[in-house]
């Protein structure tokens, strides 16, 4: 099994990478600095998304001889494991007595990208509601397919796309935004009345 650790360094060689660039731009071309809140979340969406493809893509079998002993004459690829139906699956289960089951994997599945409507605005000033759904989709919809390849590939049940995972996962996206946007309305208010305050202070 290929663990998620061997990612770790190029990681870190790749945000390293990042903060030379950044050096040699503002050096040579006189570009301005990055604030250092840019900084963080660049460095938090690399923690995160390192956590992300841990636990969706990871483990992955690479050695033949257990891929061999994986596979499944009964599989069908694209079909077996796979549910292209939304909300069939939680409905099934919901009725077969597994609430915790479905309460579980619904909050597992909201929370998976909501960092990525929380920390996406403060990297990318321009992004919108829509552009932020957009992003939280295609992160989801590239996971499904990556998971749905492993199965055809192995040729057993590995990983499976599951349209509720792609649509709870664009749904936590923007319940990121969601809180974005409420703590930038907030902070927005206080800054303003610390400006008052300090205003009336001058006056006076």
């Amino acid at each position: 099994m290929l663990d998620s650790a061997f990612l770790l360094p190029y990681l870190m060689v790749l945000y390293f990478c990042f903060i030379f660039y950044r050096l040699i731009r503002q050096v040579l071309y006189k570009k301005g600095r990055l604030p250092i809140h840019k900084h963080i979340v660049i460095f938090c969406l690399l923690v995160y998304f390192f956590n992300l493809i841990s636990v969706t893509l990871f483990p992955i079998p690479i050695d033949t001889v257990l891929i061999k002993d994986m596979r499944d004459d009964t599989y069908i690829p694209f079909v077996s494991g796979n549910n292209f139906i939304p909300f069939y699956f939680f409905v099934d289960i919901y009725h077969e007595g597994l609430q915790y089951y479905v309460i579980r994997s619904i909050g597992g599945n909201l929370i998976l990208l909501m960092p990525v409507g929380l920390l996406f605005p403060l990297l990318f000033n321009k992004l919108n509601v829509k552009r932020i759904l957009l992003t939280g989709f295609f992160i989801s919809l590239f996971i499904e397919l990556i998971q749905l390849s492993f199965s055809v590939y192995i040729g057993t049940i590995y990983r499976s796309f599951d349209v509720d995972d792609l649509i709870l996962n664009t749904l936590g996206t923007l319940i990121g935004y969601w809180f974005f946007y409420i703590l930038r309305t907030l902070f927005g208010k206080l800054n303003c009345r610390i400006k008052k305050n300090s205003s009336s202070i001058n006056i006076e």
